[in-house]
């Protein structure tokens, strides 16, 4: 049959002709417009299959490049398994309260069973809904939003897999670039080699940022709600999920608006995939933010935190501190350190008015300080309360704002502590046969060391003649303490401080019991603890024990045994002059405080109202107080231990003891009780005008009967009258004299 015209194949010709062209089919020339278009079997080869073939190679060569190049820098697959977020450091005080957190990024990693189901649930629905099908990187959502942004003309959606975002929190910057995205799936491929689904859900959860300083879920449940992430409703672990893509542009703090719609978004995905019904749908989207309070917890101890920062970093590097996350748990008891922060406030408040301070702390209020700024020149104060039996520092102010002023007075101020540093003197002269009835004259006294001469004299430039050693101490009489250490020697006085606990250098002079030296109150704080602590020396302790993530114990600290210094009769009779500062002397303020507990003390006073100190203890709790300026001027004119630091001391100690039971000095072996008259130190009869109970050391207690007032009896006149012609007349005792040191 005949084929259709224009149809017609080429004929066969016989061998040796030539074919005849197919009819109805015209002839192609060159030039032809038809001849153009018409591609030969070998050209269709060429740009078919070898020129396609060449640029896949091309491309693929390009691409094996560029993942070399991207290779280069990516962390070794050994590190993808041993790598460790930052973690947050985390500073507890002795009842486990939390004081304070040290962190690069705030992070508080939980494993992912203990992470509410619905808000994992949200996540993957939201941000990744393929998380459990694909291998590291989802090209179809890639796709999907490179559509999507294309139909938008701008980045409206991301196209990366939880597992990306993941190894970009953990090892890449944030840079928008192509080779970021490169590194960003090589990496991601790596990390689903290495690790189950679960595991890198856990560990983006742990990981992911979610502003204000909050890395992980748990983490950011406390920044903005201050509650657990167990404790979280459905709509606030929905508004905290929302917070990832971008935690500024969604900051419920700052864009309230758009973190409530990106909450939203994460409800409805609930609902969608049927975890939620209508109703409770429709609830949480109407119900309002609930934000915690955007302002930090102060840090109510700066100075003791640091501290403890400087021996952690001292002893176990930075690392320690601010990469692993440690648990510290320390001595400092909070309720005290309030009490001692507000005692400190209200004391310098009342002084800067009462006494019209040319510089306020409130002057400081407006300024910005940094690194560079100059101290700030109001008055400060120190306070240090250390347990007498352990060490423990209970509590430590090292100044009225951190922010301000960094520098620890506490702990690395060194300033003249005045009388209070006579209780060496004395702890020296009753450890080397000395009695607490012992008569010392209150009288002028020249003493010649060298070429110079020496006069010391009373603060209030007045003489009381004989007394007795405790009444010396209770008065704080100079001369009292001069002549004493003229006995036993400035260089056993300064062996004692050394031996109770000062480590200052100390220059033994005649005047090193007026407090010559520069100590730091902690010293002073540590030395009392001895006395409180019959005899034993205990070091101070900041930290209890340090615990890692895992539970393992880094460092633990025991109760100490301490290093018996003193005798505990010794340390005993100086305890018990010491009461009669509180009690009768100096420091009488303090009960009129309303402080009534069993406690020991001692004022201290420098020239020209500089430095104004109070170190006391009860059987329980020693505390050192400083007052003064970081300059060495005038407080005020009268300023002194009684009217500055003792109030302090007072009201600190009564907050810190008001649970305790009431205590009482224990009285060791070998100590014996004798009426005596306080006027001559000798056994008190009936003539006697003033006398008392006091403390000797069994074979050191006076034998003989005080004859002098029998004698003043027997002239006539009343008892009261002789007493007050001795004391008027004391000088007649003793002359002023010239002696040679």
């Amino acid at each position: 049959m005949e084929q259709e015209k224009g149809n017609l194949p080429a004929r066969q010709a016989p061998p040796g002709l030539k074919p005849e062209p197919a009819k109805g089919k015209a002839k192609l020339k060159r030039g032809d417009l038809r001849h153009r278009f018409h591609i030969s079997r070998r050209e269709w080869i060429f740009f078919g299959l070898i020129v396609p073939a060449f640029i896949y190679a091309f491309l693929a060569g390009i691409g094996i490049v560029v993942l070399s190049v991207a290779k280069q820098d990516l962390p070794d697959p050994v590190s993808l398994q041993t790598y460790r977020p930052p973690l947050t450091t985390k500073v507890f005080d002795r009842n486990d309260s939390l004081i304070y957190e040290f962190y690069v990024e705030r992070r508080d990693p939980i494993p992912l069973d203990s992470m509410p189901v619905l808000m994992v649930d949200a996540f993957v629905t939201v941000e990744d809904k393929r998380f459990y099908k694909h291998w590291g990187v989802s090209f179809a959502d890639i796709f999907r939003a490179f559509l999507k942004n294309l139909a938008a003309g701008r980045i409206v959606e991301g196209g990366s897999t939880i597992t990306q975002q993941l190894a970009r929190n953990m090892f890449l910057t944030f840079e928008k670039s192509l080779m970021r995205k490169i590194k960003e799936a090589v990496l991601a491929v790596r990390l689903e080699k290495m690790y189950a689904k679960d595991e890198i859900l856990e560990m983006y959860l742990n990981q992911v940022y979610f502003g204000h300083g909050a890395y992980g879920v748990e983490a950011a449940a406390q920044r903005f709600f201050d509650k657990h992430l167990g404790e979280l409703s459905i709509e606030e672990f929905c508004l905290i999920a929302g917070l990832t893509r971008s935690p500024s542009y969604y900051s419920p703090y700052e864009h309230p608006k758009r973190a409530r719609i990106r909450r939203d978004r994460f409800i409805n995905a609930l609902y969608e995939t049927g975890k939620t019904d209508k109703k409770t749908r429709d609830e949480q989207i109407a119900t309002e933010i609930r934000l915690a309070p955007r302002r930090l917890p102060p840090n109510e101890a700066p100075y003791f935190v640091e501290e403890v920062r400087r021996y952690l970093e001292r002893k176990y590097g930075s690392g320690l501190i601010y990469r692993d996350g440690v648990y510290i748990y320390t001595t400092l008891d909070l309720n005290m350190q309030r009490a001692a922060n507000k005692a400190v406030e209200t004391q310098l408040l009342e002084i800067e008015h009462k006494k019209n301070l040319k510089v306020l702390k409130a002057d400081y209020d407006t300024v910005t300080f940094t690194d560079e700024s100059e101290a700030p020149k109001y008055l400060q104060a120190a306070l240090v309360a250390m347990d007498v039996h352990t060490g423990e520092v209970l509590a430590l102010v090292g100044g009225r704002n951190y922010k301000q002023s960094s520098f620890d007075r506490a702990v690395q101020a060194k300033r003249q502590p005045g009388s209070s540093f006579k209780v060496f003197v004395y702890t020296a002269a009753i450890d080397n046969g000395f009695t607490p009835g012992d008569v010392e004259f209150d009288a002028p006294v020249l003493i010649r060391t060298g070429r110079s001469l020496y006069a010391p004299a009373n603060w209030d430039r007045k003489f009381y003649g004989p007394m007795t050693l405790r009444e010396g101490l209770a008065q704080s009489r100079n001369l009292v303490a001069v002549r004493l250490t003229r006995y036993v020697g400035p260089e056993v006085v300064a062996e004692y401080a050394h031996r109770m606990g000062i480590a200052s250098p100390l220059k033994p002079v005649l005047s090193i019991g007026l407090g010559t030296v520069e100590v730091a109150p902690i010293e002073m704080a540590t030395a009392f603890c001895t006395l409180a602590n019959q005899g034993c020396r205990v070091e101070p302790v900041f930290i209890r024990r340090i615990v890692s993530r895992d539970g393992e114990i880094i460092e633990e600290w025991f109760p100490q045994q301490g290093e018996q210094v003193l005798s505990p009769q010794t340390s005993f009779l100086v305890t018990s002059m010491m009461q009669s500062v509180i009690n009768s002397g100096t420091a009488t303020g303090i009960r009129r405080r309303g402080f009534t507990r069993v406690a020991a003390g001692k004022t201290g006073t420098t020239d020209d109202f500089t430095d104004g100190w109070f170190v006391g203890f009860t059987p329980e709790i020693a505390c050192a107080v400083w007052v003064g300026f970081d300059t060495k001027q005038t407080i005020y004119r009268g300023a002194s231990g009684s009217s500055c630091a003792a109030p302090i001391w007072a009201a600190f100690m009564k907050a810190a003891t008001d649970s305790l039971p009431p205590s009482t000095f224990k009285m060791p072996e070998g100590i014996v009780t004798r009426e005596i008259c306080t006027l001559t130190g000798q056994l008190a009869t009936p003539d006697c005008p003033h006398n008392r109970t006091e403390y000797f050391l069994q074979g050191t207690e006076p034998a003989v009967s005080c004859q002098y007032h029998r004698l003043q009896k027997l002239r006539g006149g009343s008892r009261e009258r002789f007493y007050q012609l001795d004391r008027r007349n004391a000088g007649g005792f003793v002359q002023s004299n010239i002696v040679d040191y």
